[in-house]
């Protein structure tokens, strides 16, 4: 835990940092969310986590969050297999569902407003090789502020370190730090429009040209 503040306090920056991010993705134009996104996902693909992966957790994007779509269909193209989550609001817990299509007949949306496949195959988490994790913001150590249902942190405590996880979001959305507490889990790489930063120097996680290791 943040040592320097009790609980309630962290709430309080939590939630300071969600409103700042809301009001600045609420503002974000179309034309830049695109340019933004189509950059992030091009770090991606082109990322060691990404050529390695035979399975992969995205997740369907609002239109709040960096738009992965092209990263799915990417993944189709070469043949991977990909899922999202589908959430349980009843148990607080999410799972990945397989995707293989996007036509609008196939999904549904979950309570949260989330687009869902109806059907398909549920992967248990250790049998996923890399998962890209959306977020309200997120601090070069690789902890992120969601949305405050705590779905992803809960999800990710399951899954076991050998897989690749990895942050996605628009580059004003980096803060100089998170506010954690002890359920907060960090991802091992967050990328962005402008930059891809990794946690752990001898994890081929990103790509050369892209990853920068911070300073600990």
């Amino acid at each position: 835990m943040d040592a320097s503040h009790n609980p309630l306090d962290i709430s309080h920056r939590k939630n300071a940092i969600r409103n700042e991010m809301r009001t600045r993705l609420s503002s974000l134009e179309v034309a830049q969310r695109i340019e933004w996104s189509t950059a992030a996902c091009a770090r991606l693909i082109r990322s060691d986590a990404f050529a390695n992966a035979s399975r992969i957790m995205l997740y369907m994007p609002m239109r709040s969050e960096v738009d992965v779509i092209s990263v799915a269909l990417e993944a189709f193209r070469l043949g991977k297999s990909v899922c999202v989550p589908r959430v349980e609001t009843g148990r607080k817990s999410m799972h990945a569902v397989e995707m293989t299509t996007f036509d609008d007949e196939s999904l549904d949306s979950d309570a949260l407003g989330v687009r869902t496949p109806k059907t398909g195959q549920v992967f248990p988490h250790d049998a996923i090789d890399m998962i890209v994790v959306p977020g309200v913001a997120f601090d070069i150590r690789g902890f992120r502020l969601g949305r405050g249902g705590g779905y992803y942190d809960r999800y990710l405590d399951r899954v076991p370190h050998r897989i690749a996880t990895i942050g996605v979001c628009f580059d004003f959305q980096f803060v100089d730090q998170i506010p954690i507490e002890p359920t907060d889990i960090a991802v091992q790489a967050v990328v962005s429009d402008r930059r891809a930063v990794q946690r752990d120097p001898l994890r081929a996680l990103l790509a050369a040209q892209d990853r920068i290791i911070p300073q600990p």
